[in-house]
């Protein structure tokens, strides 16, 4: 869990390179979503889930294809 809060820390303290890399950040946090317990819908944390997806939705629409 606290890796996940930190991963999302990181990426709203360099929004900017955060944003140049946007298909890479995206495909991480998919990949923790599909592979963390925590970020299961089902079984895991409610609020970890909603920032993991609110950031996700904050990258350009380019990352959604990767």
């Amino acid at each position: 869990m606290r890796e996940v809060r930190a991963l999302l820390d990181l990426m709203r303290e360099n929004k900017t390179r955060a944003q140049e890399m946007a298909a890479l950040c995206a495909s991480v946090l998919r990949l923790a979503s599909h592979h963390l317990t925590i970020l299961d819908p089902e079984v895991g944390e409610e609020e970890l889930i909603k920032a993991v997806a609110a950031e996700v939705a904050k990258l350009p629409a380019l990352s959604r294809s990767v």
